[in-house]
């Protein structure tokens, strides 16, 4: 087993320890956040995934796909494609989060 130090200030410290009480120990309290953020991180994703597979519909073309022609300035900067692209990279951001987290 290994130990984990962190300096904290004294009031999220409590918190901590308020909270490892009562989970009953460290390791259930740490699974316990990572369960609660894997969830989060997945509604998250599944979200953003509704937003482009309207984009996606409405333009005929795959986010990947558009991504890589926005990048190039192949596409104009209409609202939608604003929209879309910042979708698609929270999307990606999130996917990679959570690849991270499991």
């Amino acid at each position: 087993m290994q130990t984990v130090t962190f300096e904290l200030q004294s009031n999220i410290a409590n918190r901590i320890d308020a909270f490892i009480q009562l989970f009953g120990s460290k390791e259930v309290m740490f699974d316990k956040f990572l369960e609660y953020h894997i969830k989060k991180l997945k509604r998250e994703i599944a979200l953003m995934q509704i937003d482009l597979n309207k984009y996606e519909l409405k333009y005929k073309m795959s986010s990947s796909k558009f991504y890589k022609q926005i990048e190039k300035g192949k596409l104009g900067d209409s609202k939608d494609f604003i929209l879309w692209s910042g979708i698609y990279e929270m999307h990606l951001s999130c996917k990679q989060k959570l690849k991270k987290m499991i």
